[in-house]
This record gives structure tokens, C-alpha cells and sequence, in this order.
């Protein structure tokens, strides 16, 4: 069985490689809650599945993706990321994000992200 600092390296390396649908059916839980902020933004991991999907659509150019650090502790996990890309709607962006999931039955049960836009 993997550690949660393995998991969430996977995790993390899923998602430097654009694989990031296919992170959330590897290890999102199906009741799974994702906030942004302090706003409750997908319930279900379809929900969560189909908001990220949303997102990515108007993006033209993926420019960057980094990640600053990484915490594991008893049942949640955290990463701070740098982003960086060109949308269509919204042109060009930068920001740092910080992902801290919390979980349950070896799977992301809720993740929250606090964001600098």
C-alpha cells in the first residue's frame, strides 16, 4: 500500500503532466468536496470532474506549473503550486496556489484551494 507522501507525489506528478481528469478518478473519493476559498465549488466527483473540465477549455497555452512545497501530515496533504497560462477569457495569468486535501478511505475526501490571483 502507498504512503500518503507517495500518493500525493503521484498525485502531484499526474498533474505536471496535464493527466489531471485522470488524477481525480485515481484518487478522488466519490463524495468528495471541493472549496475554493471559503465557497463549496463541486460536490461529487463528477461535479469535480466536470468544473476542472470547464476551467480548461479556455486555455490557450499552458505555460507553467511548479511546485513550490509539499506537507503530508495525519490524513491531509498539502502542495503549493505556481501556475501560469494564457486564457482565452481572461489572458495572460500567473498565480500561486496552495492544495490542501484531507482524506478518508485512502482518497481525497475534500480539497480546498486558497489561491493569490
Amino acid at each position: 500500500m502507498m504512503t500518503l507522501k507517495e500518493k500525493l507525489d503521484d498525485l502531484n506528478d499526474m498533474i505536471l503532466k496535464g493527466q489531471i481528469l485522470e488524477s481525480m478518478d485515481k484518487y478522488y473519493h466519490p463524495d468528495c468536496v471541493v472549496m475554493e476559498k471559503n465557497d463549496v465549488v463541486a460536490t461529487g466527483l463528477q461535479e469535480a470532474k466536470n468544473r476542472e473540465a470547464e476551467i480548461f477549455k479556455g486555455v490557450e497555452a499552458w505555460l507553467k506549473s511548479e511546485i513550490i512545497a509539499t506537507a503530508v501530515g495525519e490524513n491531509v496533504t498539502m502542495t503549493e503550486w505556481h501556475y501560469e497560462y494564457k486564457h482565452r477569457d481572461f489572458g495572460h495569468k500567473k498565480f500561486d496556489q496552495v492544495a490542501v486535501q484531507h482524506w478518508k478511505d485512502e482518497k481525497i475526501i475534500r480539497d480546498r484551494f486558497y489561491a493569490l490571483y
